[in-house]
């Protein structure tokens, strides 16, 4: 417990103070998200789950969080049991720096317009107008990336958009034109060397998020990001060199896009996507900009709108002209057989299934991308299992989700909760909500990645399918996960 480690806090302090004002949760984050200090400090990203653990003491609050807590209650720290801090002063990094505590961004609808607008939330496409005008993508990704930083969530919110917003950006993907370090910001020369460096960055932040999560790698994502974005705007370069630099960052976009996703920033991660396809055309990179949209797909199904997924994944491969690898191939036809299963369209998921399966049978990984490691036969086979959960077919998925569990990569705990809640949404659906409810509940002891919005997020869906089913032990599921999150609700 955080407690032993200050030994002079009490931390029920502060849900006393919280009720005594009369807050919930959620509008004490609001509510810290919006304040203004007189010194001009950003407040911290302040989410309800944060404040819960706060409370419950399994994390002890920054000096950003102390210093907000107190405005807000309108009292000292000292009264809150924090110690006098051993920092002081608003410049000192420490201190100047906002909380890196993350949260969702809202949904645009319409029961929550009226919300957004008073917290001046914007859709998350909002100023996107110029980025595929011929010329403008290096000023347009500096824009966005300088108010995009520590965290996913800054001061303004971003809504997701959906549909015909989505389908414009695809759209431009198909129709458009494809038109060392320190010493290449400064104006020299961004050579293959700096390339090179910037691609061993690229690969060890894809594997630190494969192990820690979302929430510990965006920050790091976005300095990379930026730092690509200084060489494409102040260096020069061979146009070979351009478009190596333009492909990096569009990775880089798809990464903090990502990430952003995994911390809920659902909004700013579709931001980063739009980003990202621009950049990967200017690099004419069929590749990143396909795996692009399929992140997008694969955020859209996981929204509830596998309609959209489908037309994103089609346009993924129209707008690739035939120049995929079969690995590539094989995990975009994967991802539509889950678009079309979650549409239950059965017939449609099958035929998308079988496709991934013939590709991943011929692939061959010396000739694949880097972005496309973590793709295996596995994988595919998990898809397939997910098509058929969806589609109406969930007895039959279970071996397919179970053998992908069987053979997962131990450095990919976020890919083996996503296939266990998987099983356990087949268990729920094929009749055996026990089996669903056992293994939910092995999954969430087991793991460590509870910031993980991906994580939440499957492990809610297991908890609304064992609900349906009517098993008694929904409740406890629920608690159970809401106690591993933070989350209020299930």
């Amino acid at each position: 417990m955080v407690e032993t480690e200050h030994p002079q806090w009490n931390p029920a302090l502060l849900r006393e103070h919280r009720h005594a004002v009369g807050l919930t949760m959620e509008q004490t984050a609001e509510k810290i998200r919006n304040l203004s200090f007189p010194d001009g400090t950003t407040p911290p990203a302040a989410t309800f789950q944060m404040i819960g653990r706060h409370e419950r003491g399994q994390v002890y609050p920054g000096i950003g969080y102390q210093r907000a807590y107190a405005a807000l209650y309108r009292t000292t720290r000292s009264a809150l049991g924090f110690a006098p801090p051993q920092l002081s002063g608003p410049h000192h990094p420490a201190i100047r720096q906002s909380d890196p505590s993350l949260t969702g961004d809202g949904v645009e609808t319409p029961g929550r317009l009226g919300h957004h607008r008073r917290t001046g939330a914007v859709p998350a496409n909002i100023g996107l107008e110029r980025l595929w005008q011929p010329g403008t993508l290096p000023a347009v990704f500096e824009e966005v990336t300088a108010t995009l930083t520590a965290s996913p969530l800054p001061r303004r919110q971003f809504l997701t958009v959906s549909g015909v917003a989505l389908a414009a950006a695809a759209h431009e993907w198909l129709v458009a034109d494809p038109a060392r370090i320190s010493a290449a910001l400064a104006g020299r020369q961004a050579d293959a060397s700096v390339i090179a460096d910037l691609n061993s960055g690229v690969d060890l932040l894809r594997r630190l998020d494969d192990k820690l999560g979302g929430q510990a790698v965006y920050g790091m994502t976005v300095e990379q990001l930026r730092l690509a974005v200084g060489l494409l705007r102040n260096a020069s370069y061979s146009q070979a060199d351009g478009k190596a630099l333009h492909a990096i960052a569009a990775e880089l976009s798809r990464m903090a896009g990502w990430t952003a996703q995994d911390t809920g920033a659902h909004g700013t991660a579709q931001r980063f996507y739009l980003l990202g396809l621009r950049a990967a055309h200017e690099a004419d990179n069929p590749g990143i900009g396909a795996n692009i949209l399929r992140c997008m797909a694969e955020q859209a199904c996981g929204r509830g709108d596998p309609r959209t997924g489908v037309e994103l994944l089609r346009s993924a491969r129209a707008g690739a002209r035939g120049r995929l690898t079969a690995t590539e191939n094989a995990i975009l036809a994967g991802q539509l057989a889950v678009a079309h299963g979650r549409a239950q369209d059965r017939q449609a998921a099958r035929s998308a299934a079988d496709e991934a399966r013939d590709h991943i049978a011929q692939a061959r990984p010396d000739e694949d991308p880097p972005h496309v490691y973590w793709v295996s036969a596995h994988h595919i086979t998990y898809q397939t299992g997910v098509s058929m959960i969806f589609s109406g077919d969930p007895a039959a998925a279970i071996p397919h989700v179970r053998s992908a569990i069987d053979h997962v990569d131990p450095d990919m705990p976020r890919d083996l909760l996503e296939f266990q809640a998987s099983l356990a949404v087949a268990h729920a659906r094929a009749g055996d909500p026990d089996a669903a409810v056992r293994l939910a509940h092995d999954a969430i002891d087991a793991t460590s990645l509870t910031s993980s919005a991906l994580f939440g997020d499957s492990f809610a869906e297991v908890c609304r399918e064992v609900h349906a089913a009517g098993h008694p032990g929904a409740k406890d599921l629920a608690e159970h996960l809401r106690a591993a999150t933070g989350a209020t609700s299930v």
